[in-house]
């Protein structure tokens, strides 16, 4: 008996363990005074859609971190539309696929979970000439309030293996059309789209990700939620829906349904999931990781010492400067400047023998003032430096 109680114990100690996880509120570091929340675009290409149930490793390490990204949460209070909103996030989106539009998301975070409430979108004006040859013909988009049937939670607390949830809610945009050739002088006109989206969490295990800096892997005890959502398009024109003709024309199809999925993994200490993935058909499209997984406390980290040191010079710049580095191969490496919202503005590509590199930069005339990142790559996409720079 006793040897017997032994072989198990051996057996229990040996095995690889994986705990299963409970992310409480206070293990969520987004709180109501609002933050600024760094992530990271990573490579979706070669990624595999996450495999559920119980510990699972998932490794990601793999895949190439592409650009910095960042979004703000600011506090709010007293909102008259959305009274019990405390965070909102300013963003945009794209008005009947057509043009950009402002978009202000109005959100809550409680001891339920973190969710949001509803939106509201600014007003402009397309001239739709492009789009339907009329020289006079406009698209007026009004700004408009879309309060949700119920809350749609981006995370609940406590949030646990195998928890559900379903939401539905319908996003109302309204606008004025002008089409000389369908005799539409201002015509009111509204879309709506549907969202009917099932939550659960598929899964707890080992979440494995590229340490921000290139230094490596990070891993982490992680939540592996599943969303999947169908979106339902309804377009009316006066009243009533709208002929497909004049559908066509915008390129907009009356029922059209779209079926799409997001895997987020939520571990602790974080201000945001620790990694997002985007999924259409059987394909994922689009990876984002939080930059603050350089700083979970169960995470292990291995630093291989490869990074390089980069010293860029005058910062802040009025526009020009140089950046000197030791490329360590002869092939061909990368610089890369990226804004506050992860857009690439500028790429030199460094074609030169290893050694010392003295490179001259300068910002395209569009680019605003601001902080940058810029980030040194080198064939196989491997970040070698990284940094930042003011442009006055």
């Amino acid at each position: 008996m006793k040897q017997a109680i032994l072989l198990l114990a051996v057996m229990f100690f040996a095995s690889p363990f994986f705990g299963q996880i409970t992310i409480e509120h206070s293990d969520y570091q987004l709180d109501t005074d609002g933050a600024t929340v760094a992530s990271w675009q990573i490579e979706p290409v070669g990624s595999s859609i996450p495999a559920e149930g119980a510990n699972v490793s998932w490794d990601y390490s793999g895949q190439a971190i592409l650009s910095p990204f960042s979004y703000t949460k600011v506090p709010v209070a007293s909102d008259p539309t959305f009274p019990t909103a405390n965070l909102l996030e300013a963003t945009t989106g794209l008005a009947l696929n057509l043009v950009e539009q402002s978009a202000e998301f109005y959100e809550r975070l409680d001891e339920d979970g973190f969710s949001v409430l509803g939106r509201v979108t600014g007003a402009l004006t397309l001239p739709a000439q492009g789009l339907t040859g009329g020289p006079n013909d406009t698209i007026s988009f009004l700004g408009s309030a879309s309060i949700y049937e119920e809350p749609k939670y981006y995370i609940k607390f406590p949030l646990n293996y195998e928890d559900a949830w379903n939401t539905e809610i319908n996003i109302n945009s309204n606008y004025l059309m002008t089409v000389v050739a369908f005799g539409l002088d201002h015509v009111p006109a509204s879309s709506n789209y549907n969202y009917v989206e099932t939550n659960t969490v598929a899964g707890f295990g080992t979440l494995i990700l590229p340490h921000p800096d290139g230094t490596g892997t990070v891993s982490m005890d992680a939540l592996l939620l599943k969303s999947t959502t169908v979106r339902t398009d309804s377009f009316f024109l006066a009243g009533q829906p709208a002929p497909q003709l004049m559908l066509d024309v915008l390129g907009l199809q009356q029922g059209f349904t779209k079926t799409y999925s997001s895997y987020s993994f939520y571990a602790k200490e974080l201000n945001r999931s620790a990694l997002n993935l985007l999924v259409e058909g059987d394909q994922v499209t689009g990876m984002a990781m939080a930059d603050d997984v350089r700083s979970v406390v169960s995470s292990t980290r291995f630093t291989p010492g490869y990074l390089i040191a980069a010293r860029v010079f005058p910062n802040p710049t009025a526009g020009d400067f140089h950046i000197n580095f030791e490329k360590t191969d002869a092939r061909n490496w990368t610089i890369s400047l990226y804004n506050s919202l992860g857009q690439l503005v500028k790429q030199e590509i460094i074609d030169a023998p290893y050694g010392e590199i003295a490179e001259d930069i300068s910002f395209p005339a569009s680019a605003s003032a601001g902080l940058y990142q810029y980030i040194i790559r080198n064939a196989d996409k491997r970040i070698r430096a990284s940094g930042q720079i003011l442009l006055k």
